[in-house]
């Protein structure tokens, strides 16, 4: 078989999922490959991804004849792919790949000037000056891959354009946690997010927007108690849209698991994989994990795990519990039990709070402060006949 099995799994994530490219940017290039052959496919796939073309088993092998491969065939990029069981792994085959490379290249200095050393001809300090060049290469090979500063005008060359999921509120990698106390409504909030948004409705807005995919992992409430909460707004939804929601949310529901143990992680990312969703409602926070977030060591294993979602390009949303204490002015503070780094984390973080004078409507509290300008409204009031669930307006 070609290549080493860090290179064909490499080859394999890309192949199982293009968009898993992202993760070997600036961590891999063709000449690491010990199989040129296989560096000239990854700078192919490359390309292709650039350019916005299909990638998969058959166009990849279709155009080896045009990247003047030889010995190679379709047959040998199924294997490829059957070897790989998560695409988001691709960055870490990556790294095994460029890894190898950088020894190889100790190994070939290393064997070449000890033969160096013993010609008679050898001439020290050149040879040692000549290996010095050579492992400065070497060094900063290694070291470029991982980290990389550019100059602030490459920065702002860059578009400033957002990529929308819900235009005004949403975009791909943000973060988003809810909290509220118990009956607040948060549950039917995110929920509605989802669903209109699925359905391509703007989820606070009387306007279409494109349809989004989404995947729900629920570790809190059952199927049964799902199927109850949302069918009026899933079959309006349906009618109003552009797309039936109950087609295109996908849903696991009702078992607790643990995002830091890498058997379920593993099965979180599948998902991933088969559904390719845009936005994912993970949560609430205590139920991902074995053990009460008390401080920031229970909470780094959980932020690790979440922020691995959101690099596929995902938008998360996710459920907090808010603490029981009472803050400055005597009400309920919102901000999400437990430890202090949940706080700082997300680029948005609300609470929702019922107002006294008014039953019906719910103040949306910042416990933390926006990354960003966006339309996120000040108060929710719960809908009447005809209105979804929550709808934003101002207090009389």
């Amino acid at each position: 078989m070609t290549g080493t099995l860090a290179e064909r799994s490499l080859l394999g994530s890309l192949l199982l999922d293009p968009a898993s490219h992202y993760l070997t940017v600036d961590r891999v290039s063709a000449d690491d490959f010990s199989d040129q052959r296989l560096g000239a496919i990854f700078a192919g796939i490359e390309v292709m991804v650039a350019r916005g073309e299909p990638v998969n088993e058959v166009t990849v092998a279709g155009k080896f004849a045009e990247w003047k491969i030889r010995g190679l065939s379709e047959v040998e990029t199924s294997e490829w792919t059957g070897a790989v069981p998560y695409s988001y792994r691709a960055g870490e085959f990556a790294d095994a790949v460029h890894d190898a490379a950088i020894r190889r290249g100790l190994a070939d200095v290393s064997r070449r000037y000890l033969e160096a050393s013993q010609d008679p001809a050898w001439h020290s300090p050149d040879a040692v000056s000549r290996a010095i060049e050579e492992l400065e290469v070497l060094r900063q090979n290694a070291a470029s891959r991982k980290f990389i500063a550019k100059r602030l005008a490459e920065v702002l060359e860059g578009s400033d354009e957002y990529d929308w999921l819900i235009p005004g509120l949403l975009e791909r990698r943000d973060r988003l946690v809810m909290t509220g106390a118990e009956g607040a409504g948060k549950t039917t909030f995110v929920r509605q997010l989802a669903i209109l948004s699925a359905a391509g409705l703007h989820p606070l807005k009387n306007e279409k927007i494109k349809p989004v995919r989404v995947l729900v992992i629920d570790a809190e409430n059952t199927e049964g108690q799902w199927r109850r909460a949302v069918r009026w707004m899933t079959t309006n939804a349906a009618r109003q849209g552009s797309a039936d929601p109950a087609q295109e949310i996908r849903i696991m529901a009702g078992s607790r698991i643990d995002i830091t143990r890498g058997s379920h992680m593993g099965e979180i990312h599948r998902l991933v994989d088969e559904h390719k969703p845009d936005m994912l409602l993970i949560g609430p926070l205590y139920k991902l994990v074995p053990k009460a977030i008390n401080n920031d060591d229970d909470a780094a294993p959980l932020i690790v795990a979440l922020d691995s979602l959101r690099d596929r390009g995902l938008a998360l949303i996710m459920e907090a519990h808010a603490g029981h204490a009472l803050g400055a002015g005597g009400e309920r503070d919102l901000r999400p039990r437990g430890s202090s780094a949940l706080l700082g984390w997300p680029e948005f973080g609300f609470g929702l709070r019922p107002l006294a004078e008014d039953p019906d409507m719910v103040s949306v509290v910042r416990w933390r402060g926006d990354r960003d300008q966006r339309d996120w409204p000040k108060h929710l009031r719960r809908g009447g006949p005809g209105e979804w669930s929550w709808v934003p307006s101002e207090p009389i």
